[in-house]
């Protein structure tokens, strides 16, 4: 189907629901009334109206640009008729009107108030007006705090004398809460929060858990709230410990005992008792347990194991083992039980089973796309072979093949124009490969993988043939419990073999800088990379995203050049080196990337994305090479361009082939994404930004980075709509120019200039969100 139709046939559904939605009381019953929209007043700044509307009992029906009730509209489709089958489906994807109720705005009210005096406002105050307008309801609530009751001092307190009164466990117990105040989450000053206070007893119990009291519950710490003292709205807040608490052991420290590992961990089978196909072995002060034979190294899993037999119980390494082992991927099932062992001559003590069921350790997966941008049309597919711990150390070795063919718009001859394969072998060790460097704390408290990969693909276009051989060893790790994760390559090293290049291609080209690209060159880098993202997973709400990392190339192989007399090469009116027969790159490169994912509600999201980044190529070689340089355009990028028909600058390409590149990006995109029906997603989005070259090599008007820069920020708008499967998401995205840089300055905004908007637009199909 043309773009055109497919948009047509898009706005003509939107366009009947939204006449549906204009009329929302369809199915509102006689002396009713349709929820209509519900607000939160207070003349206090310093509440969080959003967190007041937390506690509301009922809200209306869901909107899209905050006007539109979509999903209402759907329901007001269906007939009266609820036992068709069309209409059941129309109501099922829907969403039923929402029906005033007084009762439940009575609740709101009380749970308004409930929330306030949590937070220290006990004199709050919650009135509610509600308006009747065709059969419309609009709810109000008006929140009055008063003053909040203040922390005028806060102290744990042994108030009880415990050791006056022979408690010596809960004396003990008390002396390390003592040792740990200056930590408290309590503030002077603030409103006397009970969240906070739970807090204060959640980080009060994991420090004791951490200690040894394997036992101890946060219900067995007590606060108390003194606002007699004679200044009012404050209150001297104390905490205490019950003294006598219901399990006798809460206030005991315990020593963990022997820990047995179970690799083929089997629930059923362990509840009947073990047959004689499990076998036990030892390893240090771990038992081993496995079925007819070891499939992992042992050795394996008590290094990941964070405890050891003798210490005191410390759940903050319990938690680490878990992320340890989970980080492995060898096991669908992780489990480790604590139950009170026999009393030794020192005391309390635990036994530890650590149950684990191991995954299949051979998979394959499939994968198949299709492309279309802009009259560009491709096909490709991948197919990739997993085999976990392959030598019994937890490595996981993938083999993958892929290929594409693409029809490019320029050559309208062939059915595709551009054919591209490629195989990879990639090997990932959970074993630090470091020589004489052992790092015993960063290994634990990191959990640092090693990556080998080699690759090999082949282009061939009906311009030139390019073949590329690579190799790349580094390093992956994470902070246990935080929320980074870093990628450090060693060494990422490419060979790009351009066999064949058209003569009157490259002619055409005219320009040297970009000749550059089509020429043999080998990498030889070194890489690091940072992300931080604070989302937690299968969870609704609004999380940050930040990526940056930092490549240098060449330098190593310069050094040996000038250290050990390398000849450099006349050629072209350049001299330069050359390694295993071509020209190798040097460059500085560094990126860095921020996306905030705003949760509105259920049905509406907002995504918001900044780019920056740029490379500096030096020494050996005068330009990026083309794998290396950063372009505009494309289903990722600014969607109303074509990838690399975008920039530099305000540059006009003379060539119909897509090459645009350049040293310095610069990109800012604005999403807008709500939820349709079935599995289907909507998108506006606005994205702006340009590529420019920063090197003197380049000549092309308009392409150097300047300070007018900002006049040549191409913008571009669309459309978009999503099939979201779970397990993969189709991407449709209409793409439309709103300002062009390559026009003179006076015509550049293109989408009001000639009226001709629609010549303007770009066409993509892509897997996935665009960021």
């Amino acid at each position: 189907m043309e773009k055109r139709g497919l948009y047509k046939v898009l706005l003509f559904v939107l366009g009947v629901v939204a006449l549906y939605s204009c009329s929302p009381v369809k199915y509102v019953p006689e002396n009713d009334y349709l929820l209509d929209k519900v607000t939160v007043e207070t003349d206090m700044k310093e509440l969080n109206k959003a967190d007041i509307k937390k506690n509301i009992r009922q809200r209306p029906n869901t909107r899209i640009l905050g006007v539109a009730r979509f999903h209402l509209g759907l329901y007001n489709l269906s007939g009266r008729n609820g036992e068709k089958k069309f209409n059941k489906w129309l109501r099922n994807i829907g969403e039923a009107p929402v029906i005033y109720n007084d009762f439940l705005t009575e609740r709101s009210k009380v749970q308004i108030e409930q929330y306030l005096h949590n937070k220290g406002y006990y004199e709050a105050k919650v009135r509610d007006t509600v308006t009747f307008k065709k059969k419309k309801a609009a709810v109000s609530y008006f929140v009055t705090p008063g003053r909040p009751m203040t922390v005028a001092e806060f102290d744990y307190k042994d108030k009880y004398k415990y050791n006056e009164q022979g408690l010596r466990d809960t004396a003990a117990v008390m002396k390390e809460v003592l040792a740990g105040m200056e930590k408290t989450l309590i503030e002077k000053g603030k409103p006397l929060d009970v969240d906070v206070l739970e807090m204060e007893r959640e980080r009060i119990t994991r420090m004791l858990r951490e200690k040894g009291y394997f036992n101890f519950s946060k219900n067995y710490i007590q606060f108390y709230a003194d606002t007699s003292f004679g200044v009012s709205e404050q209150a001297r807040v104390s905490m205490n410990l019950v003294g006598t608490p219901v399990d006798t052991n809460a206030y005991k420290k315990y020593k963990i005992g022997r820990i047995n590992i179970h690799l083929d961990y089997d629930p059923l089978v362990f509840m009947k008792g073990r047959d004689s196909s499990y076998l036990d072995t030892t390893i240090g002060t771990y038992g081993i347990t496995y079925k007819e034979r070891l499939k992992i190294k042992p050795r394996l899993i008590a290094e990941t194991i964070q405890f050891t037999a003798g210490e005191e119980y410390n759940v903050r390494k319990v938690m680490d083992s878990y992320a340890r082992l989970q980080a492995l991927n060898l096991f669908k099932f992780i489990n480790i039980v604590f139950r009170e062992g026999p009393d030794d001559e020192d005391g309390k003590t635990l036994l530890c089973d650590v149950q684990l069921t191991p995954m299949k350790r051979q998979s394959y997966n499939i994968f198949l796309e299709g492309t279309h941008n802009s009259g560009n049309i491709g096909v490709g597919g991948n197919l990739t072979y997993n085999h976990l711990n392959l030598f019994r150390s937890g490595e996981n070795l993938s083999l993958s093949f892929w290929g594409a063919l693409k029809k490019e718009r320029f050559n309208e001859g062939k059915i595709f124009s551009t054919k591209e394969v490629g195989v990879e072998l990639g090997l990932v060790s959970p074993q630090f490969w470091l020589p004489f460097l052992r790092l015993e704390d960063f290994r634990r408290n990191f959990a640092p993988k090693t990556s080998l990969s080699f690759s090999f693909s082949y282009e061939h276009t009906p311009f030139y043939d390019r073949k590329i051989a690579g190799a790349k060893f580094g390093y992956l790790w994470r902070e246990t419990y935080g929320r980074w994760r870093y990628n450090f390559d060693l060494a990422d090293f490419n060979y790009v073999l351009m066999e064949r290049v058209d003569a009157g291609f490259i002619d055409s080209l005219r320009n040297e800088y970009v000749k550059s690209a089509y020429k043999s060159h080998l990498i030889l880098s070194a890489g690091f990379t940072g992300v931080y993202t604070d989302q937690v997973l299968n969870s609704p709400g609004s999380y940050n995203y930040f990526r940056s990392s930092i490549e240098t190339s060449g330098n190593f192989l310069w050094v040996l050049d000038k250290a050990f007399g390398g000849r450099k090469i006349q050629n072209d009116g350049e001299r330069y080196y050359e390694t295993l027969g071509v020209r190798y790159a040097q460059y500085v490169k560094a990126d860095g990337e921020y996306r905030f994912n705003h949760y509105i509600n259920r049905a509406n999201t907002m995504v918001y994305r900044v780019f920056l980044g740029c490379g500096y190529p030096y020494g050996n070689m005068k330009v990026l090479p083309f794998e290396e340089a950063f372009y505009g355009g494309g289903a990722n990028g600014i969607r109303a361009w074509q990838a690399r028909t975008l920039g530099p600058g305000s540059y006009v390409a003379e060539n119909n082939y897509p090459n645009s590149v350049g040293d310095f990006k610069l990109e800012a995109n604005m999403e807008y994404r709500f939820k349709l029906f079935w599995l289907l997603e909507g998108a506006f989005f606005l994205d702006m930004g340009n590529i420019w070259n920063i090197n003197k090599y380049e000549d092309r008007k308009g392409t150097v980075l300047g300070s007018d820069f900002y006049k040549q920020i191409a913008m571009g708008t669309g459309a978009g709509l999503r099939l979201d499967a779970n397990f993969f998401l189709l991407r449709f995205d209409w793409g439309i120019k709103m300002r062009d840089p390559s026009k003179p300055e006076h015509q550049r905004f293109v989408l009001v200039n000639n009226g001709k908007w629609m010549k303007h637009t770009v066409f993509n199909i892509a897997i996935g969100y665009p960021f």
